[in-house]
C-alpha cells in the first residue's frame, strides 16, 4: 500500500551523484513542492546505506560507491526502475546522463520533463586541468548529446548567466541557489582586535576554486597574525589535488583539513562556516566561474559571516550593499599581509541584507511553474 493519498500528484526528482538529502534537490526543489500539499515526492541519488524515507517523501538509492564506474553504469538502470515504481507525473533531472532514459520513457509514463540545470557542464570541463584534450572533446560531445533530447518541457537554470551561455534551453525558469532559511540578526561586526582569525574555505575543492592560492596567502599572513587558522572542509574530487593537501598541511599545523572525495553534509559545511571570522571565496577569474553567483555568498550573507573574495564586480557590488566582504587578491602573496590590514580595517554588515537572497523569494516562482505544466 502507498504511504501517499491516492489524490497527490507522484513527482520523482532524480540524479546520480548528489545526495539524496542535497540541499538544491531535497531541502529547496522537493520541500518547496511538498509544502504545497499536492505532490507525491520521492528522490533517487547518491547514498551510501539502503535511505529511510522521511515522512511524505520516499528516497530511492541511485548509486552507493561514489567512485565506481560500474555502480554510475548500474545507477542507470536503478532510475529506470525507480521510473516504473514510481509513474511520476513531474519528472525533475538534476543532471545531464539520466536525460536519455528520461526522454525515451517521457511518451510511454506520460509524464512531464523538467531538467535542472546545476551548472554548465561543457564550460566546467575547462576548470579540470586533469583532463586531455581528447578527454574533454569526449566528455563535451555525450554532455551536447545528453543536454540535446527531446521532450524536455522545463529548464530550471541556477545561475542567471544561463540563459546566456545556453540559449538553447528554453522555456527556463532562473532559479538561483539562494539561502534556505531566514536572514540571522547580526550587528555590524569588526575583528581588528583579534590576533587568532579563523579563515574557512568549504564547498568543492578543487586547483580551479584558487584554493592553492589561498593556501599561499594564509601563510604569508601567518607572519604577522602566526595564531590564525585556516579550515579547508568539503568534497575533493580529485585524489592528485587530495594528495597535495594532505601532504602540505602535514607541515602546517594551522592548516586544517576535513576533506573527503565524497560529498560531505550541507550541515557539516554550514557548521565550520559559522565559526569562521572570514570565509574566503578564493576562485580564480574562469570564464566558468565569473558570471557565476557561488551559493556561499547567499549563504555567509544570510548568517552573517564576513567575506574575502576574489575581485569580481558582480559579487562586489553584491556585497556592498550591506557590507559583506571584500575583495582581495589572493594570488598576489606580495601584498597578502596589507590585504589582510585592510580587511581587519573594516565594519562588516553595516545594514541588513535583503530579503532577495533567500530561497523564499525564489519558491514561488518554482512552484507555479510546475503548476504551470500540469495546466
Amino acid at each position: 500500500m502507498s504511504q501517499f493519498p491516492a489524490q497527490k500528484i507522484p513527482v520523482l526528482i532524480a540524479s546520480t551523484l548528489k545526495p539524496i538529502r542535497d540541499v538544491r534537490a531535497f531541502e529547496k526543489l522537493a520541500l518547496s513542492l511538498g509544502e504545497t500539499n499536492t505532490y507525491e515526492l520521492n528522490i533517487i541519488g547518491f547514498s551510501p546505506k539502503k535511505p529511510k524515507s522521511a515522512p511524505g517523501i520516499r528516497f530511492f538509492s541511485s548509486m552507493s560507491h561514489f567512485d565506481s564506474r560500474i555502480d554510475r553504469l548500474l545507477a542507470q538502470g536503478r532510475f529506470l526502475k525507480c521510473l516504473f515504481q514510481v509513474r511520476p507525473k513531474i519528472l525533475i533531472c538534476c543532471t545531464y546522463e539520466l536525460l536519455p532514459i528520461a526522454s525515451f520513457f517521457k511518451s510511454i509514463l506520460g509524464y512531464k520533463l523538467v531538467y535542472d540545470v546545476q551548472e554548465n557542464y561543457r564550460a566546467n570541463l575547462n576548470l579540470n586541468a586533469e583532463l586531455s584534450n581528447k578527454e574533454k572533446e569526449r566528455a563535451t560531445n555525450l554532455i551536447r548529446k545528453a543536454e540535446a533530447v527531446s521532450g524536455i518541457d522545463l529548464f530550471l537554470h541556477a545561475e542567471k548567466c544561463y540563459a546566456q551561455e545556453m540559449p538553447e534551453k528554453k522555456p527556463y525558469v532562473i532559479l538561483e541557489n539562494r539561502f534556505q532559511g531566514e536572514l540571522l540578526k547580526t550587528k555590524p561586526k569588526r575583528i581588528e582586535k583579534k590576533t587568532k582569525i579563523r579563515f574557512c574555505i568549504s564547498g568543492t575543492i578543487t586547483p580551479a576554486f584558487g584554493i592553492w592560492d589561498a593556501i599561499c596567502w594564509f601563510q604569508e599572513t601567518l607572519k604577522i597574525y602566526p595564531e590564525s587558522e585556516l579550515l579547508i572542509i568539503g568534497h575533493c574530487p580529485l585524489e592528485s589535488f587530495w594528495v597535495k593537501l594532505t601532504q602540505v598541511a602535514k607541515n602546517n599545523p594551522q592548516l586544517f583539513l576535513h576533506i573527503d572525495r565524497k560529498p560531505m553534509a550541507h550541515e557539516e559545511l554550514m557548521g565550520a562556516l559559522k565559526n569562521a571570522d572570514f570565509a574566503l571565496l578564493p576562485y580564480q577569474a574562469h570564464p566558468a566561474i565569473i558570471a557565476k553567483m557561488p551559493t556561499k555568498l547567499f549563504e555567509c550573507a544570510a548568517l552573517g559571516i564576513p567575506m574575502l573574495i576574489s575581485p569580481n564586480p558582480i559579487w562586489e557590488k553584491f556585497l556592498a550593499e550591506f557590507g559583506g566582504g571584500c575583495s582581495v587578491n589572493f594570488s598576489d602573496i606580495s601584498q597578502a599581509v596589507a590585504q589582510l590590514a585592510h580587511a581587519l580595517a573594516q565594519t562588516y554588515f553595516i545594514s541588513k541584507p535583503p530579503e532577495s537572497i533567500l530561497w523564499e523569494t525564489e519558491k514561488l516562482h518554482y512552484q507555479q511553474a510546475i503548476r504551470n505544466l500540469l495546466s
